[in-house]
């Protein structure tokens, strides 16, 4: 079965919510300035946001390259949440750029 992860899908009490508006409705739970940044970003409209959303995540892999080499952050390790993604195989290996590269490198 192939795995799609083009867009984020969120399930809450009030309903399924995809691409911009599953992302923006998790931010009010993170850090100063993300919960502020996502509050207002609900106020664009939804047609904007999800053209914008659509964008990035086409280009989501460049993006977070060039961010690494600005910034220096890490890839961010996924085992530990991969039971917590709904669609993921439980078996089959995931491809590395989406998080789930070799533990024992990884964390090094």
């Amino acid at each position: 079965m192939e795995v799609d992860l083009s867009t984020g899908i969120l399930i809450d009490k009030d309903g399924i919510h995809r691409d911009s508006d599953s992302i923006l409705l998790m931010m009010p739970f993170l850090s100063f300035p993300w919960n502020i940044l996502g509050m207002l970003a609900l106020l664009v409209p939804v047609f904007i946001r999800d053209f914008c959303y659509k964008i990035f995540a086409r280009n989501r892999g460049d993006i977070w390259k060039g961010v690494k080499k600005v910034t220096g952050m890490g890839d961010t390790m996924m085992h530990e949440y991969r039971g917590s993604i709904l669609g993921l195989p439980e078996k089959e290996p995931m491809p590395p750029s989406w998080g789930f590269g070799d533990q024992e490198t990884s964390s090094s």
